[in-house]
């Protein structure tokens, strides 16, 4: 993490050197480190005055104990449109609350009203009635890259409103959960108990993550954090603003690991995608024209690596959806729109007739 301030201030201080050059960068790029000529500090204030007021805090009660004693939880939550009062956070930080109320940057308080809950993704909408909110920005790229520089902020240990950074250290990470749907950006910003359902931002200020999950010793931070990434959080608020739930689709398919020796025989460029092993008769991938031994390479826009991936990609699609699925048969490229279906879905399909016997 010294590494990463030092290069910084060092190119803010060529900047600063040579005004011509300076006028010809982005300043987005500059916009998470600047000089304050005032006090004669390099600074990421700007950045994080622009980010807070739209992390809040969130305070529940969940239940009453025999002896009148009240068991509480604290958590954050980011807000993504203002004039909606909508505020997204994590399943887990609201579960089985009774009340819950949420704390603005100027300590104004609210109580909330949930939306929708989506457990699979760990991630909750709710509402507030206020006025004068401010949203954060969401990251319309999904291109994060390891190694951008991240900022954390949330409340952890009940203390609103900290902040920490970091760079993004892995992307794509999957629980240990074989039937979840997760797609975590790893990071080495402090996060702890508090911070979930905060806000993961870019240098730039926009959203790019829903903190989640952290690897915890004795209940403190390792340096090892997750967050939910935007093309996850964009698509379940979507469908809890819109349904109150999210519904998941499947295309009928078992698939595998794509193994070195089938890379070999049929020239592949690499061990991406996910291998059809077997299907529903009548199913969505059959229906869509999809075979056993198709190695399935993108899912619409998103490119597959891995059988989890593809799962993880069909889990965000609304069943009754089309998608464009691009395939492998028979080391020749191929593509087909296929429409996912609810679980459990198939069609009649008519039997082969016996063949004639003939004496």
């Amino acid at each position: 993490m010294r590494l990463v301030p030092a290069i910084l201030i060092a190119a803010a201080l060529c900047c600063a050197s040579a005004g011509s050059a300076q006028a010809q960068v982005d300043k987005r790029a500059q916009s998470v480190i600047s000089y304050d000529p005032t006090r004669k500090v390099f600074t990421m204030a700007p950045v994080i005055k622009q980010v807070t007021p739209g992390v809040v805090s969130i305070s529940t009660v969940l239940s009453k104990e025999a002896d009148g004693s009240i068991v509480k939880g604290i958590g954050s939550g980011v807000i993504i449109d203002a004039k909606a009062g909508l505020i997204l956070t994590n399943d887990h930080v609201i579960s089985d609350a009774e009340t819950i109320t949420v704390i603005l940057s100027n300590k104004r308080r609210y109580g909330a009203t949930v939306l929708g809950q989506d457990s699979e993704t760990d991630l909750a909408l709710l509402r507030i009635d206020a006025k004068n909110l401010t949203a954060l920005d969401v990251s319309k790229s999904d291109d994060v890259q390891v190694g951008d520089l991240v900022i954390a902020v949330g409340n952890p240990f009940g203390l609103s409103h900290s902040v920490s950074t970091g760079i993004v250290s892995a992307i794509g990470r999957v629980d240990d959960n074989p039937e979840g749907y997760s797609d975590l950006i790893q990071t080495d910003a402090s996060i702890n108990p508090g911070n979930s359902g905060g806000a993961l931002v870019n240098s730039a200020g926009d959203l790019i993550g829903i903190n989640s999950a952290i690897v915890a010793k004795d209940k403190g931070s390792s340096g090892i954090g997750f967050a939910i990434p935007a093309h996850t959080f964009r698509a379940v608020a979507e469908q809890l603003e819109k349904h109150g739930e999210v519904s998941r689709g499947s295309l009928g398919i078992v698939t595998s690991h794509v193994t070195q020796d089938m890379q070999e025989q049929l020239k592949l460029p690499s061990l991406d995608g996910a291998l059809i092993v077997e299907m529903t008769v009548g199913g969505a991938g059959s229906e869509g024209g999809l075979r056993v031994n198709d190695i399935i390479t993108y899912f619409g826009e998103r490119s597959i690596g891995s059988p989890s991936e593809l799962r993880y990609a069909i889990g965000l699609v609304r069943p009754d959806t089309g998608v464009l699925v691009t395939y492998i048969r028979d080391g020749v490229l191929s593509n087909g729109v296929v429409v996912v279906r609810p679980e459990g879905y198939s069609v009649d399909v008519p039997s082969e007739p016996d063949p004639e016997v003939k004496n």
